[in-house]
């Protein structure tokens, strides 16, 4: 599995709540695809999908600008397209995700989201995009802080509801003394955590490796990364258990962008090409 990333697109502001995006659909529809839609779907005639802002490259919004950018926001407005819908974005807070799509508030979950085997038990996934976790700080620590052994006792902040939570614990366990274990706070957005490393009251943090090199990208210097890239993994679309018909129509339109090469040509768009998968998977994870 590939895990070099390189990543050319700006870093987002902090996490902007309540967004409501459509996009006109304007692709060649696949009637193929879009005949496996729910009566419903079809009806109405959107794609809704709620994302959690910000996580450049995979979705952000520069400063002073509602304007949501971003591979998974370009996926899924091309998913919409060939469905002959218009994709409508819902922004929440990371822990409202799941309940977002299990209570039909939304259609999908396409934001940087692990496949996890404990999450499949409400969803179904279309394993898309594959990923690994970093651990990362400013460079002012770079003398005391040189791998993950370093931050046994130190505090690491880590966005709140995600698997970087329990994969930062579970490091600690077995990486550090009992009586000097990582101190994991979990505080929202990447745009927090910097402030709390900056302000030192955190001495790490997580972020998918696509998002770390953005990062060092935007802010050449400032930024390092500790230790090796762990738990690779995929970022799933997410679907309710019973809207299988729906995640069918999905990885169909999928299908077909990739076989004509959207799917390639979005990744190259914000340089993640590496990050492709060969063929998109159903609850591929398996731990």
């Amino acid at each position: 599995m590939k895990t070099n990333f390189s990543v050319i697109q700006r870093l987002a502001s902090a996490a902007l709540l309540g967004l409501a995006v459509s996009s006109q659909a304007m692709a060649a529809k696949d009637e193929a695809a879009a005949a496996k839609l729910p009566d419903a779907v079809r009806a109405g005639g959107k794609l809704n999908v709620t994302i959690s802002l910000a996580y450049p490259p995979m979705e952000y919004n520069d400063a002073g600008s509602t304007d949501l950018k971003g591979f998974d926001i370009d996926l899924a407005k091309a998913i919409a397209e060939r469905l002959g819908l218009a994709a409508d974005f819902q922004n929440v807070d990371f822990p409202q995700l799941i309940p977002q799509v299990v209570t039909g508030r939304s259609d999908l979950i396409m934001t940087a989201f692990s496949d996890k085997v404990e999450r499949q038990t409400q969803l179904d996934f279309i394993d898309y995009f594959q990923t690994g976790n970093v651990f990362y700080t400013a460079t002012e620590l770079k003398d005391s802080v040189k791998t993950e052994a370093d931050l046994c006792g130190k505090t690491i902040a880590v966005a709140t509801g995600t698997s970087w939570v329990t994969w930062a614990e579970d490091l600690s366990k077995t990486t550090c003394a009992a009586d000097k274990q990582m101190n994991v706070i979990q505080i929202p957005t990447q745009a927090e955590h910097i402030m709390q490393i900056k302000q030192g009251r955190a001495q790490a943090s997580i972020i998918g490796l696509e998002g770390l090199l953005d990062l060092m990208k935007q802010e050449p210097g400032k930024f390092y990364q500790i230790g090796a890239v762990g738990e690779i993994n995929h970022y799933g679309i997410a679907f309710a258990k019973q809207n299988a018909q729906l995640r069918d129509a999905v990885l169909a339109a999928l299908n077909g962008l990739k076989a004509d090469g959207t799917y390639v040509e979005i990744l190259d768009r914000y340089g993640l090409k590496e990050a492709g998968v060969e063929e998109f998977t159903v609850n591929g994870a398996k731990k």
